[in-house]
């Protein structure tokens, strides 16, 4: 997978953008998505026609692109994913425009991001249906002649238009919107790709927006399957827009998202293309001066997205594997996994659980993982992975995996208990 942050969630400043990007690279995070959103907008064109100096000039706008392009290549951090600016979902053209007019601007500016994108290398390109003005029961029709329209200005083959699931205002709450749901949002993409005549169109899944929506995250992705090319991973309370950092819009110890049907969603649709970070409200709410410090978290998080949604991968890497841990994790490990990837053996730091045999498995020595063979990997089924880990590392053993059991499709639940424990208080590994 493809790991990157959104421009905006990391306070990216587009005229100097040096700083940001070292302060990401030290964070471990290799690339930002590019947001288009930053430099114009639709919106723009209509305040444009009472100003004396236009906002939107194609040659400034085109000129600003390359600089920060330009700053970008030479940290080596040229983004692979864009984003078209977005109308606002509260934009009311009753006044202002025409819907024919609106249409025109939002083709006018989406045309100069596209040859932007091109120009700098970029493939992936998130654009958002119309949505403004839309008359019911007419999105399909509209829509469809918009981004066949957009996949005509592309030049080269290999550029991606990936729509994404939006919702709408309806007497001040928010509901479903055009490709909310999942069928029918892949209906409009296999549809686009046969009048296209190739693969130019995929899908982002908007992460938020579905708990906006109060969809079954899970469902939506596995409707989607294939046709997911990236994923936004942000967190609302389910009520208010907002981009927070996942797991921070919490109450009684629980996120106010589904995250267990996004990670088992995702697994379903053997997820494996670009996840972007987008926290941008709450970075804003640190001071500048901690705002960096968060950095660090967000690489962490993707990592431990890509980890969870791709946790077969971390299989596949060994032709054979050995496992760390004689407890619950090992256990839902063979539950889940065991006949598809079966152990050699596992290992335990208990010596008196030597010798012996759990779930089928002997139980060994931690000082039997030095006489695996070259393509044999650990796996980690223990909460204490970096304890662990490091425990390995000095015993010279580097091809080290993990194992996680949060989100496993299912669980044994009468948890394990040593017998040297209390009453009570089984293990929790």
């Amino acid at each position: 997978m493809k790991k990157v942050c959104a421009m905006a969630g990391t306070i990216f400043n587009p005229a100097k953008p040096g700083q940001s990007i070292r302060e990401l690279l030290a964070a471990g995070i290799q690339e930002v998505m590019f947001d288009f959103g930053l430099f114009v907008s639709a919106e723009w064109i209509l305040e444009d026609r009472n100003r004396e100096e236009p906002r939107f000039r194609p040659d400034l706008t085109r000129q600003y692109y390359r600089e920060v392009t330009e700053q970008l290549n030479a940290h080596g951090f040229s983004p692979s994913v864009a984003r078209l600016p977005f109308a606002g979902g509260r934009l009311d053209l009753t006044g202002l425009c025409t819907y024919e007019e609106w249409k025109g601007f939002l083709f006018r500016i989406h045309s100069d991001c596209i040859r932007a994108c091109e120009d700098m290398g970029c493939k992936t390109i998130i654009t958002q249906p119309l949505t403004v003005g839309m008359e019911r029961g007419k999105e399909w029709e509209a829509n469809r002649e918009f981004y066949l329209s957009l996949s005509s200005l592309c030049e080269k083959e290999d550029t991606k238009l990936l729509l994404t699931n939006q919702c709408r205002n309806q007497n001040g709450h928010l509901v479903r919107g055009i490709c909310s749901d999942g069928a029918e949002a892949a209906e409009w993409v296999d549809s686009l790709n046969r009048e296209a005549r190739r693969g130019r169109f995929g899908f982002c899944l908007d992460i938020g927006t579905c708990n906006l929506c109060g969809q079954n995250i899970q469902s939506m992705a596995s409707a989607l399957g294939g046709r997911i090319e990236a994923v936004l991973l942000t967190e609302n309370d389910g009520k208010n827009m907002a981009r927070l950092l996942p797991f921070t819009s919490a109450c009684g110890r629980q996120s106010a998202l589904d995250w267990l049907g996004v990670v088992r969603g995702l697994r379903e649709a053997a997820f494996d293309g670009i996840l972007i970070l987008e926290a941008v409200d709450t970075t804003v709410s640190f001071s500048p001066l901690l705002q960096p410090y968060l950095f660090p978290v967000y690489g962490a998080i993707l990592d431990y997205f890509e980890m969870q949604i791709g946790i077969e991968n971390e299989l596949r890497k060994y032709r054979r594997v050995a496992l760390f841990g004689a407890g619950n994790m090992c256990r839902n490990y063979m539950k889940c996994y065991g006949e598809a990837y079966p152990p050699l053996f596992t290992c335990d730091n208990n010596p008196k659980l030597w010798g012996t045999e759990f779930l089928g498995l002997p139980v060994r020595s931690p000082k039997a993982l030095k006489e695996l063979p070259e393509d044999c990997g650990v796996i980690i089924c223990n909460m204490f992975y970096r304890e662990i880990e490091a425990q390995l590392q000095e015993m010279g053993i580097s091809r080290i995996g993990y194992f996680n059991d949060e989100f496993l499709p299912s669980f044994y639940f009468d948890r394990l208990k040593r017998e040297e424990e209390p009453e009570g208080e089984g293990e929790q590994c």
